[in-house]
């Protein structure tokens, strides 16, 4: 039966007392493994070419690996932890917080059985994976770090864990701002020599950033000896100079609330500030400067530290005014279900239907946003206003009930460290607020929200149960079969990666099957099935053609399979889009080449599509091409105008309509609409060779 042995309230002590037991063996486990999570999730990467890898170890570079690393190290420590206190007994360290973080977690659960996918609630969306797994994640994190985050000594050491982790992620991303990226990436969405280093997104590294600042920081305020005071001053430096080169505006935003905060903290502790910090915060303010005044010659808005500070309050314009319409589409989903959201991380699947026309023509119309940008608005339209309100409330209570022992005057050079990891997880709340959460970073406020709340936790002493023995095997079987299963995750996204990038014919749809049969709960696995299948029936149809071996029956061999898939697809998952896309385009060549009552089966599925997505422009389009197979071009008209209202940059749209309209007789009307578009791609030409038609068809015309 357990028994109180101490109790400590929200105005305890800064810091934990020194205690001089030693871990178990177990203990010991546990504790290297969180603290080897806490180090290699954030600079892990599955690019490895640099060692003579052809290719990535997973088609998700980035997230999918920190994922992998975290859950594994994760339960290693929970099965640890777990098997030492059911057989040898110990102590559960607890607040009052983690009664909230059940409940927390149970709305989630109930969000994920209502949601619109749950498989989708469940996993999370893929390069996102901040599903009900990750967030029960996040609190197993939570509740271990809490246990072994007793005494300053191994609070300190978290700290210096997560700093040696820094050093690596920004000065990876400072030698890509230099030009002198020692890998080799493929095109890149964002600009050239802009910071994204082992996240692979500049937006994605602010969130790291939040925490490798503050905490650098707060070691070298709370460190003594001159040359690691140095040390951790230097980490600083280098973590402000990518805070500076990755351009994102939500770094500089948290980062400077983060700034207030620990000054204040500072000055209201009269913290000790001597000579040398003088030299080493005016090094780290020349470099940043330094980095700041180059940037300010760059022409390009986004590289350039002036107008993209500027652009901050420019919310008419460029990415700010893309994130409104994204607010706005997940306003409209909140309202729409208020209570339980339609599920964590299912964004994705629910934005076409909510978001604004607008989005289209500032965004494009290949743009669907799988992230609100601001957190709130996320926990919103997946789990709902009360799940929202929830996991805010467990912030909240840890920031308040954590206060009092951060900030006070007594307590050491320790006290530092802890405003250090407190102003980290406030920084990055605020950055949340126009940025992304994803797991390889999330973990990191759930690490910090335990250690602020350390010095205030109740320890339990529990005496190992009769029926221990047989709950340890049980919990260590568990955690087994859930690095087994996680390593199945990373193979199945290596064949999704072959079948993406290295084969091509049947063995590109064999791979991306084999990437279904180990994770049948990913929907873009699922749809790569069928994308293989139907380049598999391309290519069969122009060897029929042709006459090289291939017969129409085997090719409509093809055409099944690439249908049943797709189609088993879109019942796995009916609220994604692209699917619809694809199979209107499957259904529009089985026309052309088999049977031409296929166009009707487009036709049906691209108004499908359309209800889920309405300022859609690529499932008009291909809606558009059946209509017109089948008679009527007046209402493929409609659409393609529509479309190329919604994006004037889609020239695949332009070019039908125009056709279309020559097709009715009307070149009038299809030459106004080329003129429009003149300057994208195709356009000019057709635009010369209708011109020229319309010249011969006049002259005809006068001729006596």
């Amino acid at each position: 039966m357990a028994k109180r042995k101490k109790s400590s309230g929200p105005a305890a002590k800064p810091v934990v007392a020194a205690q001089s037991e030693k871990l178990s063996i177990y203990g010991t486990i546990a504790w290297w493994s969180l603290l080897a999570m806490i180090f290699i999730t954030p600079i892990i990467i599955s690019n490895l070419t640099f060692l003579g890898f052809s290719l990535p170890l997973s088609y998700d570079q980035f997230d999918i690996i920190k994922v992998f690393m975290q859950r594994v190290f994760a339960l290693i420590a929970l099965a640890a932890w777990g098997w030492d206190l059911l057989v040898n007994g110990g102590k559960i360290r607890r607040t009052p917080v983690e009664w909230l973080i059940l409940a927390f977690l149970g709305w989630v659960t109930i969000s994920m059985f209502l949601s619109i996918h749950p498989a989708t609630a469940f996993f999370g969306k893929y390069r996102r994976f901040e599903g009900l797994l990750s967030l029960i994640n996040y609190a197993v994190i939570y509740f271990l770090v809490l246990q072994y985050a007793d005494r300053p000594s191994r609070i300190r050491k978290i700290a210096q864990t997560l700093f040696a982790s820094g050093i690596v992620v920004a000065g990876y991303g400072v030698l890509q701002s230099l030009g002198l990226d020692p890998l080799t990436w493929g095109a890149l969405p964002f600009e050239v020599n802009r910071a994204f280093s082992t996240y692979g997104n500049p937006d994605l590294l602010a969130g790291f950033l939040m925490f490798s600042v503050f905490i650098s920081l707060g070691l070298a305020l709370a460190e003594e000896k001159l040359v690691l005071r140095g040390v951790y001053w230097f980490g600083f430096l280098l973590n402000m100079w990518c805070t500076v080169v990755a351009f994102s505006r939500s770094a500089w935003v948290g980062g400077l609330a983060g700034m207030v905060i620990i000054v204040v903290f500072a000055v209201y502790q009269r913290a000790s500030w001597k000579t040398e910090d003088w030299v080493f915060s005016g090094a780290t303010a020349a470099v940043a400067g330094a980095a700041i005044i180059k940037s300010l010659s760059n022409p390009n808005e986004v590289m350039n530290f002036g107008r993209r500070f500027a652009s901050i309050l420019q919310f008419d314009q460029g990415s700010s005014k893309t994130r409104f319409e994204i607010w706005s589409a997940a306003w409209r989903a909140t309202k729409a279900r208020p209570l339980f959201g339609f599920g964590a991380d299912t964004f994705r699947l629910v934005f076409p239907r909510y978001k604004p026309i607008q989005y289209v023509a500032d965004a494009g119309y290949l743009s669907v946003a799988d992230n609100v940008h601001n957190y709130p608005l996320q926990l919103m339209a997946g789990i709902g206003i009360p799940g929202m309100a929830l996991l805010y409330g467990i912030f909240g209570w840890a920031a308040a009930r954590s206060f009092p022992a951060v900030f006070n005057r007594d307590g050491g050079p320790n006290r530092v460290v802890l405003a250090g990891f407190w102003t980290a997880c406030a920084a990055y709340l605020v950055h949340l607020m126009f940025g992304l959460s994803v797991t390889g970073t999330s973990f990191l406020l759930w690490v910090c929200m335990a250690i602020v709340l350390a010095p205030t936790a109740v320890t339990h002493e529990v005496k190992a149960p009769r029926w221990g023995i047989p709950l340890a095997v049980g919990l260590v079987v568990l955690s087994l079969f859930g690095v087994a299963y996680q390593v199945v995750y990373m193979r199945a996204d290596n064949y999704y990666l072959r079948a993406r990038i290295a084969a091509q014919g049947a063995e590109r749809t064999a791979l991306a099957q084999k990437a279904v049969e180990l994770n049948p709960y990913n929907d873009m696995y699922r749809a790569e099935v069928g994308l293989a299948y139907t380049d598999e029936l391309f290519s069969a149809v122009d060897a029929a053609r042709q006459g090289q071996g291939v017969t129409m029956d085997q090719a409509k061999l093809l055409f099944d399979k690439a249908e049943a898939s797709l189609r088993s697809t879109i019942d796995f998952v009916p609220n994604e889009y692209d699917n619809y896309v694809f199979i209107t385009n499957l259904y529009t060549l089985a026309g052309a080449v088999f049977d031409p009552t296929y166009y009707d089966k487009a036709v049906e599925y691209g108004r499908l599509g359309v209800k889920i997505e309405p300022y859609g422009p690529a499932i008009r389009y291909q809606l558009a091409r059946a209509l017109i197979e089948t008679g009527k071009s007046e209402e493929a008209i409609q659409h393609l105008a529509f479309a190329s209202r919604m994006d004037p940059n889609y020239p695949d749209v332009v070019l039908l309509l125009a056709n279309t309209y020559q097709g009715l007789g009307q070149t009038d009307k299809a030459i106004a609409v080329l003129r429009k578009s003149e300057n994208l791609p195709g356009v000019a030409d057709e635009l010369k060779r209708m011109e020229a038609s319309a010249t011969v068809e006049v002259s005809a015309t006068i001729t006596p």
